[in-house]
Order: C-alpha cells, then structure tokens, then sequence
C-alpha cells in the first residue's frame, strides 16, 4: 500500500479564515469550471447536506450503515433497506451500478436513473421500480453519467438524531463488475464525484481487513487515500461480532472506550500487511461499528456485554456523526480542494517510483531466465553432441568384433622358444610350465582390444575376465596334465640325452601343449569379449538415453525460460505503457492542480495590490500602519498554502 505524507494538520490549524478570503475567490473560481452538479453542490450554504461517498464489498452491512448516517430510525432502516433491495433476498444489492441516496423534500419516493425522474408514492412501487432498474443495467439501457438517484421519504427521518442533517450518500461499488460497461460507469462515476466529496468511507467487515489491501483500492480518488488521509474514514463493520473481539471487550482490564477498540483494529491491520503512513495510522480516522438486528440480538442475549459494550459504539456513531457534519462546510470543501488538486504531484511521483521497482523487478526477472536459457541451451548442444558421438560408437561394433580374434591371439612364442634352454631334468620343464600358466593367466586378464576404432567402441568398458581365471588354470591344467603325469613318472629327475630321446619328447610335448593351451585361453577370452558387445552396447544405449533424456529436458527448460522472458517482456512493455498512461493521467491532474494554483496567486497578487493600494491612499498613519502589518500576515497565510 502507497504510504503518502498527507497534508500536516498543524498547517491546517495554523491557517486563519479572515486572512484567507482571496483564496476563497480563487476556490469559488475554480469550482465555477467543474460540471453544474458538482459545481452546485461545492457552492451551496454552509449547512447544506453533506455529500458522503461509500466504498465497499456487497455483504459487509453498508447499507445498513448508509441509511444509519443518514440519520434513519431502527425500523425505518428495515423498511428503506427492504425496498432499496429490489425484491431481492436479504444480504443482496439492488444493482452494481453507482447508487446516490437523498433525503426526499416529502413523503414520497424519487428515482432519478438518468433518463427521467420519477415520483413514486408506495414502498411496492418503488421496489419494483429498482427491480426494473437491476433489468435495465443487464441489458445496458442506463444512462450512464450520472448516479442513479433515489430519494427516501422524509417521513422515515422522523427523530434523527444527528442534528437534522441528513447526508447525501454516494454508493460506490467495491467488487469489480464483472460487466465491462458497469466498470467503466462505476470509474468515471468516481473521477467526477470522489474529488469532491465532503468526506469518504472506506468500509468492510472487522473480521476481513482485506478491503484495505492496494488491489481492492483502485477506482480513482478511492486510491489515494493515503496521500490525503483527513479525507477519509475507515469503518468495520460486524467489528463486535467475532468471539476474539468479545472476549477483549468483556476482559479488558479498564472502563473500556473507544481509543481501546480503535488500538486494537490499528494492531490487525498491521498484521494484516496493510502499512499505513504515519498520518493515514491516526486513531480518529477509525470506526470500529456495529449496528443492525444482528448487533440488537447481541446486546438483549448478554446484558454485561451489552452495558460494557453498547457506550462505546454509540460515541464512535456521534463522533463519526460529527465528523461528516465538520466536512460539510467552506473550509472543509476549500482544504479538501487544496488536498485533491496539490496531492497530484505527490500522486506522481509515487506512480513513477512503484513503476520503476516493477521494471527493475521485471527486468531482473527477464535477465535470470535469459541466463537460465542459455546454461539450458548450452547443456542442450552438450549433450546433443554427447548423443552424436555415442550414435558414432555404436557403428564401431562390428569393426570392435572382428578385431578380437587377432588382439586376443596369444602368442607363446617367447615361452615356447625357451623351452629349448631349459636344462635337462623335470625341475626345469615343470618350472616351465609353471611360469607359462602364470604367464597366460597374466595375458587372459589384462590383453584387450588395442585397435583405434576398437577401443573407441569399448571406452574403459571391459569384461569380468578375473571371475574367469579358474577356467584358464582348468585349460592349461587338462593341457599340461598328461606331460606332468609322465614327467611324475620318472624314477630319475635327471634326463641323459644320449641314452634316450626323453628329454626330447617332453620338451616337443611341452612346446605343443603350449600353444594348445594359449589357442584354447585366447578362444575362452574371446568368447568373453564377444559376450560383453552386447553388454557394451546396453551402456551405450543407456548412455545415449540419458543424454537424449537431458538434452530434451535442457530443450524443454530453454523453451520454457525462453517463453518466459518473452512474457516478461510483455510484461515490462505493459508495464511502462500503464506507468506512462498513469503518468499522463496525473498529469492532467496536475494541470487542474497547476490551473488552481495560478488562480490562488492571481487572487493573492491581487489581494496584495489592493492592500497596498489602501495603505497609500491611507490618510492616517496608523491605518498605513495595520494594513501593511496585515499583508506580513496575508502572506503567511500564502506560504502556508503553497506548501500544500
């Protein structure tokens, strides 16, 4: 909620009314320009009707309260309210259109809808009358420039009790018509009478404080009631009936008064995250009600509430009584003139600083997801090229195939070569083979494919050979088994090559069994690797999802941010576009402003030259004298004003 300053109240008491008569003319002046409506009212007697403007929600009692300030008895309220409903259930509005109510001048009804005024003499006729008024809106017949009007018998003002003034009450609608033609009626009904109300009464229920929220307050002169405070009044009505309420007012420690409940309904609002500026937070501007046949039940059904309670509402009713009769004067409706029309500029420049934090909140906004995209975007081409290149991987299968069979060939050549140097017993030939089962389990575990393409294909991907060793040490065990079995068999370990062909034989047999048992070992490991393609090329897959998997979700999420700061940019467009119409719209304020502003210096300059006119032609000093000391103090009065 905008937290503007509002006029000080000390300048207000500061002002002097016989200094200020050439602000008068120039207040006389401007109101002489608006429309002949208005204009009337503003120049009409002192003790003229007030002119009060309501706002509020349908269902939060504002009819009741309307026809309460307008000074009308318990039962001539039911009467009134049953007729201004329509022929509608209790709790429903007549229509959604801007309602003014008056004071009949007899006793009959008169409804005024723009297109005729007519007379009528019976509650029936009259209820059906609004009947076929809420027909005529639905089908857009209204006239739309005016209020409706409708005014009540005099006879239900019978013992008003507020002084015999019975106000004028303007009835703006506070939920937004859903019908384009309704809204646009209630807001230019509230650019051409709000300005100029005596007073105006923001109202809603004491257990929903929402009503004072910035978005519920956007019909013009409604919104800036922060900015001209003295203005308004904030009235809550069923402010007595929550438990949470009762219970404070039957255990307060003290004789309860208004102060006490005002304090309280101060303190939720601020809960409520409504902050209120300092002179807007003003206790007086406050009026926690109740009234009604709901509020009377309440008071019969419990006498010590009633007697605890029932006091203090009824002197928030006088003060706010005498409130609307204070606001129905020259004075009042002059610094009313002055609040509208100087509070412009403050208007202004609210309106400037709220549309640059949006821009800056949305161009923040806009800068994150543009970031976002382009990390999503980069991720994408990443892992697009992560799919491409698995895709490559994947037709280096049969290439990865057809090499095993010449890099998983074992060669023993280097073992069965040095068989030969092996000395002449069975030591030597068992050491052998020893070392070559050693040797070729070595080879079965680590020796891969080596080729280029091939190792493209595997990557760091490889079979579990060391679960396999066992069958290596079974091949070269079956291979080896019939040469040990015969070396075992000897009754010497020691051969004699030239007594027999032995040593021969074994080293030939061993030599064979080498390379049997290598072909065999090299057969097993390529089996093996053969077995793993298929596994090999489920990693791929696998891999090749997940990276398709991320870079349709890095797609997604760049389209998405994408979309977004396109958004935001229509946003911000949007944006600036309401900023500068607001600001056009101000401005034009700003020019009434500007235009009351020239004819108060007018009338001052000319107070000014009158003044020392007179103290000239003055023939006697000490006349001189006081008519100069009165233009020290006329221009007072005009610093004062200007600092509006």
């Amino acid at each position: 909620m905008t937290a503007g300053i509002s006029t000080p109240e000390a300048l207000w008491a500061g002002l002097e009314a016989d200094k200020l008569g050439w602000a008068y003319r120039a207040y006389h002046r401007f109101i002489a320009q608006l429309s002949p409506d208005v204009s009337a009212h503003l120049n009409g007697a002192v003790d003229e009707e007030p002119y009060v403007v309501v706002f509020g929600r349908t269902q939060v009692g504002k009819t009741t309260l309307l026809l309460e300030l307008m000074g009308l008895g318990g039962k001539a309220q039911i009467r009134v309210g049953k007729v201004l409903r329509g022929g509608r259930e209790q709790g429903k509005s007549a229509t959604a259109t801007t309602m003014e109510y008056r004071r009949s001048a007899d006793r009959d009804w008169y409804l005024d809808d723009g297109a005729d005024k007519r007379r009528i003499a019976t509650d029936e006729e009259m209820c059906e009358a609004l009947g076929e008024l809420r027909l005529k809106m639905s089908k857009r017949r209204l006239p739309a420039e005016k209020p409706v009007v409708v005014s009540i018998p005099e006879d239900c003002f019978a013992g008003c009790t507020h002084g015999g003034i019975g106000a004028r009450m303007l009835d703006l609608p506070g939920d937004s018509p859903a019908d384009p033609v309704e809204q646009e009626h209630v807001v230019r009904m509230a650019k051409r009478y709000v300005p100029h109300a005596d007073l105006i009464l923001l109202v809603g229920r004491g257990d929903d404080l929402s009503f004072l929220n910035p978005e519920a307050l956007t019909l013009p002169g409604i919104e800036d009631w922060q900015f001209v405070p003295n203005r308004f009044r904030i009235v809550t009505t069923f402010s007595f009936t929550p438990n949470t309420v009762r219970d404070f007012a039957r255990n307060h420690p003290c004789k309860l008064c208004p102060e006490h409940v005002r304090e309280r309904l101060l303190k939720q609002i601020g809960t409520f995250e409504c902050p209120l500026a300092p002179e807007a937070a003003k206790p007086e501007r406050f009026y926690p009600l109740e009234f009604g046949a709901s509020w009377q039940t309440m008071l019969s059904n419990d006498s010590q509430f009633a007697a605890r309670v029932e006091p203090v509402v009824t002197d928030l009713k006088e003060q706010l009584h005498k409130d609307i009769r204070a606001s129905a004067n020259e004075a009042a409706r002059f610094r009313n003139a002055l609040d509208v029309n100087f509070v412009a500029k403050r208007k202004r420049a609210a309106c400037i600083a709220r549309g640059k934090a949006a821009l800056a909140d949305l161009t923040g906004h806009a800068a994150k997801a543009d970031a976002m995209a382009l990390q999503a975007e980069d991720s994408e081409r990443k892992l697009a090229g992560q799919c491409k290149a698995i895709q490559a991987l994947l037709k280096l299968r049969d290439v990865a195939q057809e090499e095993l069979s010449s890099a998983l060939a074992f060669d023993p050549t280097m073992h069965v070569d040095g068989v030969g140097a092996a000395t002449t017993n069975t030591n030597a030939l068992f050491r052998r083979i020893n070392d070559f089962t050693s040797w070729l389990r070595q080879e079965f575990v680590e020796t891969g494919p080596s080729g280029a393409k091939a190792g493209k294909f595997w990557g760091k991907s490889r079979p579990d050979l060391s679960t396999h060793v066992a069958k290596v040490n079974t091949i070269a065990g079956d291979e080896f088994a019939i040469l040990r079995a015969r070396m075992s068999s000897y009754w010497r370990d020691e051969y004699y090559p030239n007594i027999s062909d032995s040593f021969a034989t074994d080293m030939s047999r061993l030599k064979q069994d080498m390379r049997d048992a290598a072909e065999k070992t090299a057969t097993l490991a390529q089996d093996l690797w053969r077995k793993h393609v298929g596994t090999r090329i489920a990693e791929l897959e696998i891999q090749a999802a997940e990276a398709e998997s991320g870079r349709v979700g890095m797609q997604l999420i760049a389209t998405q941010q994408r979309a977004k700061l396109k958004r935001l940019e229509v946003q911000r467009v949007k944006t600036q576009e309401e900023m500068c119409e607001a600001v056009t719209r101000l401005d034009k304020d700003s020019d009434t402003a500007t235009q009351f502003a020239m004819m108060l210096n007018e009338e001052y300059l000319a107070e000014l030259q009158h003044r020392r006119t007179r103290i000239v032609a003055a023939a006697d000093p000490v006349d001189a004298l006081l008519t100069l000391l009165s233009v020290a103090g006329l221009t007072e009065e005009h610093r004062k004003i200007t600092l509006v």
